[in-house]
């Protein structure tokens, strides 16, 4: 075997495939389970294994056969079932081929037998390949994690996939350029390869930054929470302290207008005292602090406004929810309701409120009377306050929401009364 140009060419973008391996891996599998140098070492095996049958056997269906061997074996480094680990590697296998197949059309290379050795021998086509491949699996990594955390900027990860692109447009000036030595192809090509580890290395730690900003601002808006809920109760518990204090006081006039016939102002005095105890209640005490803060925060001056509420709350003090997410439906629920009880009579004004867990399935549900028209713009409820641009986005972040964890959102509204049902899917462990 001939160490010629492209031979080498070859083995280097051959040893950069154990990136585009490893980026498949994590786009298709979400934890390593094996230790790093076990890892590290299968890696380093497909490039061996792999250089190997290039050099002494390069027949295209052994090679194939080979791959889906390896992609296999490395796949045993993640946490993953056999089917999983099968289908996973079929897919990216049809990956590599793939690419292959559209860099080699691209270059001229059309006729060529799976049974027999090999011909191919562009330079610019074996860089290529790697690069192309590296550019599906950053899509596919990038698409999960935009699902799971849609915090990197478009123009950030746009940026990270054109460096390839225009990294392979400099190469190919130097491999096409006059007198170009075979040293300065090889050592051009180390570089434009060590120029895209760099980046895709960089875009990792941007990514990292973006998801531990959003992890900041949710643990933000969990201590705020936290905060709303402990002042709520501690305003309560002061409250009933005081009420306490007052009560003997409030009795002893109550016996007084009794022991007088006064029977009008005892009435009277007891309805005062049974407000001012239904104005203390809390009205979500399940000890899920997101769930209790936002219902108690919402509705603290319910009573005040003559609001009557029927709650039926029943969470465990855990959900397999995004704090955020809880916030968006709860919050938006409550706000709609009582932007539109405000402008009902008071004699009128109800909000029946639920939000039931039960096996894996978060039933939430408002109800409440409404005065205004309910408009509609194409097929989509739109708000009825004035500021249309600064609201009208409560509904659509809901079913947003909704379609996150494969549920639905159903409105009706007849009678003049507004009903949402929301319907979410949500990962619990009832052990925890």
């Amino acid at each position: 075997m001939t160490f010629d140009t492209y031979t080498i060419v070859y083995l280097i973008t051959n040893f950069f495939s154990i990136a585009v391996n490893h980026r498949f891996m994590m786009a298709f599998f979400e934890q390593r389970r094996s230790k790093t140098w076990v890892c590290a070492l299968s890696y380093f095996a497909y490039f061996a294994v792999t250089s190997y049958l290039y050099l002494f056997v390069d027949i295209p269906i052994v090679t194939l056969l080979a791959n889906y061997g390896l992609f296999f074996l490395i796949s045993l480094n993640y946490v993953a079932d056999t089917r999983k680990r099968i289908l996973s590697s079929l897919y990216i296998l049809a990956f590599c081929v793939i690419a292959e197949t559209i860099i080699a059309a691209c270059s001229g290379y059309f006729k060529f037998s799976i049974f027999h050795t090999g011909a191919y021998s562009n330079i610019l086509g074996a860089i290529a390949v790697p690069l192309l491949t590296y550019m599906v699996a950053l899509l596919l990594y990038n698409f999960k994690s935009v699902r799971r955390n849609p915090g990197m900027r478009g123009s950030i990860w746009m940026n990270s996939v054109l460096i390839p692109i225009i990294t392979f447009v400099l190469h190919a000036f130097v491999v096409h350029a006059e007198d170009v030595s075979k040293t300065e192809v090889i050592l051009s090509t180390v570089l434009i390869l060590l120029i895209n580890v760099i980046t895709f290395y960089l875009y990792d730690s941007l990514a990292a930054s973006y998801m531990k900003l959003a992890e900041t601002k949710v643990l933000e808006k969990e201590k705020e929470l936290y905060y709303n809920q402990c002042n709520l109760m501690q305003n309560t518990t002061n409250e009933l302290r005081t009420f306490r204090h007052d009560i003997k006081n409030q009795l002893i006039c109550v016996s007084e207008f009794m022991a007088s016939g006064n029977y009008e102002a005892a009435k009277q005095l007891v309805g005062e005292l049974s407000g001012r105890m239904e104005a203390k209640l809390l009205f979500s005490t399940t000890g899920n602090v997101p769930v209790d803060s936002i219902i108690n925060y919402k509705l603290q001056n319910a009573v005040d406004e003559k609001i009557q509420v029927e709650t039926e709350i029943a969470v465990p003090p855990e959900l397999g929810m995004d704090i955020s997410d809880c916030i968006t439906v709860l919050g938006n629920l409550l706000d709609n309701a009582l932007y539109a009880l405000r402008r009902v009579g008071e004699a009128e004004r109800f909000l029946r409120f639920k939000v039931v867990f039960d096996k894996g399935r978060l039933l939430i549900r408002c109800v409440n009377p409404y005065v205004t028209e309910v408009q509609y713009e194409n097929g989509k409820i739109i708000s009825a306050k004035e500021d249309r641009e600064e609201h009208g986005f409560g509904l659509k972040n809901i079913e947003a929401v909704a379609e996150k964890y494969h549920g639905c959102m159903e409105i009706n509204h007849e009678n003049h009364c507004f009903d949402v049902s929301v319907l979410l899917f949500l990962t619990f462990d009832d052990n925890k």
